[in-house]
C-alpha cells in the first residue's frame, strides 16, 4: 500500500491497522484527522463517549476550563496564584459589609420613609443568606 501524501510504500502492520499513511511527521501532520468525542453522562451509569458528528452538535471551540483550581498557562504565575487562594466570603462577613452599607446610607439619608425602606431592603438581603441569620448576629454582636 503506498502513503497517499507523499507516495512511500506503509508498512503492513500500519495498513492491517486502517491507516493509508506512513509515519514520517509530514504525513501525520497532513493527513491525521483527529476525532472529536462528546462525553454524554448517563445518570447512575459510566459517561458514553460518541463522535460529535453523530449527535448532529455545532463545532467546538475550545475555551477555559470550568475548573477554578485549573489555570491555563497563558495566565501569569502570580494571577494563577491569586485566583487559587482566593476564598469566599463567610457569612459574618457579608453580613457586616451589608450592616456597613446601611450604617452609611442611614448616615446620608433624613427621611423618615427612606430610612425605613432602606432598614427593610437590609433585613430582606440578611433573610436571603440563611434561616439562622439572627442567631449569627447575635453570637458576633456579643
Amino acid at each position: 500500500m503506498q502513503c497517499k501524501h507523499c507516495g512511500e510504500e506503509v508498512p503492513s502492520e500500519r495498513a492491517q491497522l486502517g491507516y493509508d499513511y506512513c509515519i514520517k511527521q509530514a504525513c501525520v501532520d497532513a493527513c491525521f484527522k483527529p476525532l472529536n468525542v462528546v462525553a454524554v453522562h448517563v445518570n447512575k451509569a459510566s459517561d458514553q463517549y460518541v463522535l460529535r458528528e453523530q449527535l448532529d452538535l455545532p463545532e467546538h471551540k475550545p475555551s477555559g476550563s470550568i475548573d477554578p483550581g485549573w489555570a491555563p498557562l497563558s495566565v501569569p504565575r502570580a494571577e494563577r496564584t491569586a485566583q487559587k487562594h482566593a476564598r469566599p466570603m463567610t457569612t459574618v462577613e457579608a453580613i457586616n459589609e451589608l450592616e456597613a452599607e446601611l450604617d452609611a446610607a442611614l448616615a446620608v439619608e433624613a427621611d423618615p420613609r427612606a430610612r425605613n425602606k432602606l432598614v427593610n431592603d437590609y433585613n430582606a438581603k440578611l433573610r436571603q443568606f440563611d434561616i439562622r441569620y439572627r442567631r449569627i448576629r447575635q453570637r458576633h454582636s456579643r
